[in-house]
């Protein structure tokens, strides 16, 4: 082994030890709230929350007023030039918002918050269906670890058997062929059945925050989700009328900005030549000559539709993603029934004889073979119905999130 080789393996192991190990194997319900406390996504919601509510507070703020100080009359020529004809002003001037862009401000910050509220919410949702999926992998990859470790332990007994076979010259040194061919083909199934292991666990992992290197799951079935009404929304249908409540508040604001805006002030002048005082008053109106907004009105216009047509695709989608998980999950559930009932138990008591049997020579090794091939494909196929039934039950749950 090279020096650096055994360097780099040195300080894995040091890594390896110093990574928090967790004995038990994780409930999903410990998944699911160990994910919520490190998800990014989750966080990212949150503060987009926190802004929302910051722009709702501030939306409903009026225009600050103006103090203005002026001197006139000092510096120039003639009897200007001292400071004795000045004459000093000063005034406060307030902005008064009309066509009640206060009032529509309002509007679109409280739209925008219930938006921010339900995306909040959503997030929430599809953590919880990506950590599910996720939990259900892991474990269909250790129950296929298992049975890739059981395969390889009977491969390696079958070529153990087939080699005093052939030694005492039962069977031909072709049996001894097949029974190595079968053992190296199991050793291959089982590495890559660590392999996809090891990738499930590390996929769980980093949506938890997990450090445990043996990180496992429970065997436990997946609740079914609650029962929803037909007509009940599901949250991206509400999150996709939020955005439709938001963008018709855009328009009234778009339109409300289109009105001018008064300015009044008033304020006090004093002449310094004779001491005297008077009062000052003013008013000011843009006048919407050439600016009236008319293209952010069409815009927000423009966005009102286009919200309304994304609610009715939404609504749309709504309905397949739910009616697809709905049909996922009734042929998950007979894929499971009919691989777990009485064929699975004949799978595993015609293997049982054959081996049984081939030991007394009974039968011959294909016929051993093809029964334990029958035997796994049968775990392999009940497998991969109970990983779909838990997709497709995630797949429900996110679909009828509330």
């Amino acid at each position: 082994m090279s020096k650096s080789l055994g360097v780099l393996l040195f300080a894995g192991t040091l890594a390896m030890a110093g990574q928090p190990a967790f004995a038990e194997p994780v409930s999903l319900s410990d998944a699911l709230a160990r994910g919520r406390d490190v998800s990014p996504r989750l966080a990212k919601a949150k503060a987009e929350l926190k802004a929302a509510v910051g722009r709702a507070m501030q939306a409903g703020v009026r225009p600050n007023p103006t103090i203005s100080a002026e001197v006139e009359n000092f510096s120039g020529t003639g009897p200007y030039r001292t400071f004795r004809q000045t004459e000093t002003t000063i005034a406060v001037s307030q902005p008064f918002e009309l066509g009640g862009k206060r009032r529509a401000r309002k509007e679109v910050a409280a739209a925008e918050r219930s938006f921010a509220e339900i995306a909040l919410r959503m997030a929430d949702a599809d953590l919880i269906h990506d950590i599910t999926v996720s939990y259900a992998e892991l474990r269909a990859a250790e129950d296929r670890e298992a049975l890739a470790d059981s395969v390889h332990e009977r491969a390696v007994e079958l070529a153990r058997i087939a080699e005093t076979l052939v030694d005492v010259g039962r069977d031909p040194p072709l049996t001894k062929l097949r029974a190595d061919a079968l053992l190296a083909e199991a050793k291959a199934e089982r590495l890559r059945a660590q392999s996809e292991l090891l990738s499930a666990r590390q996929e769980l992992a980093l949506l938890i925050g997990s450090e445990d290197p043996e990180l496992s799951v429970i065997a436990q079935d997946l609740p079914p989700p609650p029962a929803l009404p037909a007509d009940a929304q599901s949250l991206d249908e509400r999150l996709a009328a939020a955005e439709r409540d938001a963008a018709s508040a855009r328009v009234h604001l778009a339109q409300a900005e289109g009105v001018p805006d008064i300015t009044a002030s008033g304020g006090v002048r004093n002449f310094r030549e004779n001491k005297d005082t008077a009062f000052i008053v003013g008013v000011s109106i843009p006048l919407p000559v050439f600016n009236s907004n008319r293209g952010n009105i069409s815009a927000a216009r423009a966005g009102g539709e286009a919200a309304e047509a994304q609610l009715a695709q939404t609504r749309l989608d709504t309905r397949f993603s739910r009616r697809g998980a709905e049909l996922m999950l009734a042929a998950a559930n007979e894929r499971v029934s009919a691989l777990s009932g009485a064929g699975h138990s004949q799978a595993s008591e015609a293997a049982r004889v054959a081996e049984i049997g081939y030991q007394q020579g009974k039968f011959t090794l294909i016929e051993l073979i093809d029964a334990q091939e029958a035997l796994t494909s049968a775990n392999l196929k009940l497998i991969e119905a109970q990983l779909d039934r838990a997709r497709a039950l995630a797949a429900l749950g996110r679909a009828n999130a509330q």
